[in-house]
């Protein structure tokens, strides 16, 4: 996994296939990356 982006959406997927709501999927996912690129992690 390069970027963000590929890792927001490998997030966004595996949460959604764990019955979470699309919306809430994308929501969680962002700020679980943005806060491991704040905390210098990615």
């Amino acid at each position: 996994m390069n970027t963000n982006k590929e890792q927001h959406n490998w997030l966004t997927s595996l949460l959604t296939g764990w019955g979470i709501k699309e919306s809430w999927a994308k929501l969680i996912a962002g700020a679980i990356i943005g806060a491991a690129a704040a905390a210098g992690l990615l």
